[in-house]
C-alpha cells in the first residue's frame, strides 16, 4: 500500500469516546484512496429550510465547522466522518460497591464514507471501485486495534439515502457512492 500523508484533524488531550474515534480516524486514514478522515460529527440545524439537519464536523480553532453532506461539486475524491447513533450503555458487572467504579462502556457508532469513484479510479468500472474500497475499509477496521477498546462491525449499508439517516440528503448520482458502517465501540472508563 502506498504511503500518503493523512488529512485528518487530530486534537490533543481527547478522552473517552472522542479519543477512541480519533484512533479509528487515524487507522482508516492509512487507506490510500481516502482523502479526508474527519472525526465525530454533530447533527446541526443549519436553518436553510425549516428542518435542514446536517452532519457538521469540527476541524480546528482556526477554521469553521464543516457541513459534510455530499455535494455534486465536491473537490474530494473521498471522505469519512463518525456519528454516535444511540445512547452509550454503562455496565458495572460486580464493580458496584467499590469506591471508584470503572464501568465497561458500549457506544453504538456509524462511520459514513462518501466516494467519488471517478476520482478514485478513472479507468475502472464504478461498481468495482466501490466494492474494492468497501472491502479495504472493512478489512482495515477488522485488523487494526485502537489504543484502548475494540470496534466491532454490526452492518454495512450502501448506496441509499438511508446512509445519511436523520440528515437531509435525498439522492445519489453517478459516479458517487456511499457507505455506512454501523458498529459498536466497547471500552473501559479511564481512571483519569
Amino acid at each position: 500500500m502506498p504511503y500518503k500523508t493523512p488529512n485528518i484533524p487530530v486534537f490533543e488531550n481527547l478522552i473517552g469516546i472522542e479519543k477512541l474515534i480519533q484512533d479509528l480516524q487515524v487507522i482508516i486514514s492509512e487507506l490510500d484512496w481516502l482523502d479526508y478522515s474527519f472525526g465525530l460529527a454533530k447533527a446541526v440545524n443549519i436553518g436553510i429550510e425549516d428542518e435542514d439537519m446536517a452532519p457538521v464536523v469540527y476541524t480546528g480553532v482556526t477554521s469553521d465547522s464543516m457541513d459534510v453532506r455530499p455535494w455534486p461539486d465536491d473537490a474530494y475524491k473521498s471522505y469519512s466522518f463518525w456519528l454516535l447513533t444511540e445512547a452509550d450503555e454503562f455496565m458495572y458487572y460486580d464493580n458496584v460497591n467499590a469506591h471508584r467504579r470503572f464501568p465497561k462502556i458500549q457506544q453504538p457508532v456509524a462511520l459514513i464514507v462518501c466516494l467519488d469513484n471517478s476520482k478514485i479510479s478513472a479507468n475502472q468500472d464504478f461498481n468495482i471501485t466501490h466494492c474494492l474500497c468497501r472491502e479495504e475499509l472493512v478489512d482495515k477496521l477488522n485488523t487494526k486495534n485502537m489504543s484502548k477498546g475494540i470496534f466491532q462491525i454490526a452492518s454495512v449499508l450502501q448506496n441509499t439515502p438511508a446512509v445519511f439517516d436523520g440528515f437531509d440528503v435525498t439522492e445519489l448520482r453517478e459516479p458517487y457512492s456511499w457507505l455506512r458502517v454501523e458498529g459498536l465501540i466497547t471500552y473501559t472508563k479511564d481512571c483519569t
